[in-house]
């Protein structure tokens, strides 16, 4: 039996230590088509960029955690004693290297770009899973769009929101953000529609406008 004291199985089961696993095997997993230190630097800017996110748990507070979970594989002697699925991915990730070495390594490559300047969105462009996270209320609302494809945009975008009320301020603050987000990472015409094929720069005007007209309609 596991001192829980000792080792804290919940820290194991959810969090950042299997978030840096996910990014390790998704690199390993591309052959060399993916680079770990973008990936890893995609997870700072993406920290960094959420002020709830860095204020819960910054990168630096992360990397903690992972030096904790080399820490307690070592003393535990292997990945037998932890969670299904932290010790089915560290097996993964660390192939042929120890898990307690390649937790530790790993930790000290994610302190190291974590003293570095945020990349610009010009430099490392926004990609895979980092997108979806920045726009998933968008990502929502694309197959909302998709199966009421004969209404029109704004009285769909209306309805989602009118039909939370008056507890509609946090979806509503989401569709809003991620819409303005969308038009300054991606100023031109055609917005986001590479990726959403409705979601060009004058679609995602219009959601902001429908939200914020129900706001000011409804609670003002």
């Amino acid at each position: 039996m596991v001192d829980v004291q000792s080792f804290p199985v919940s820290l194991f089961s959810d969090g950042p230590a299997l978030r840096f696993l996910d990014i390790a095997i998704k690199v390993q997993e591309s052959r060399g088509e993916i680079s770990l230190d973008a990936e890893i630097q995609r997870y700072i800017r993406l920290i960094r960029s959420d002020v709830i996110a860095s204020w819960h748990c910054s990168v630096y507070a992360a990397v903690g955690v992972l030096k904790f979970a080399a820490d307690s594989v070592e003393t535990h002697g292997g990945l037998s004693d932890f969670p299904p699925e932290f010790r089915e991915k560290a097996k993964r990730a660390c192939g042929d290297m120890a898990p307690a070495e390649y937790l530790r390594t790993f930790a000290e490559i994610v302190l190291v770009l974590d003293r570095q300047p945020t990349p610009e969105y010009c430099e490392l462009p926004v990609a895979g899973w980092e997108f979806l996270h920045m726009f998933r209320h968008l990502f929502g609302l694309n197959a909302i769009l998709m199966d009421e494809e004969d209404r029109a945009f704004e009285e769909i975008v209306a309805n989602i929101v009118s039909a939370e009320h008056p507890y509609c301020h946090e979806q509503a603050l989401a569709y809003a953000l991620e819409a303005q987000r969308a038009m300054i990472l991606y100023p031109g015409e055609d917005g986001l529609r590479e990726h959403l094929y409705w979601a060009t720069r004058d679609t995602l005007l219009e959601l902001i406008h429908t939200v914020n007209d129900h706001m000011q309609r409804e609670h003002s």
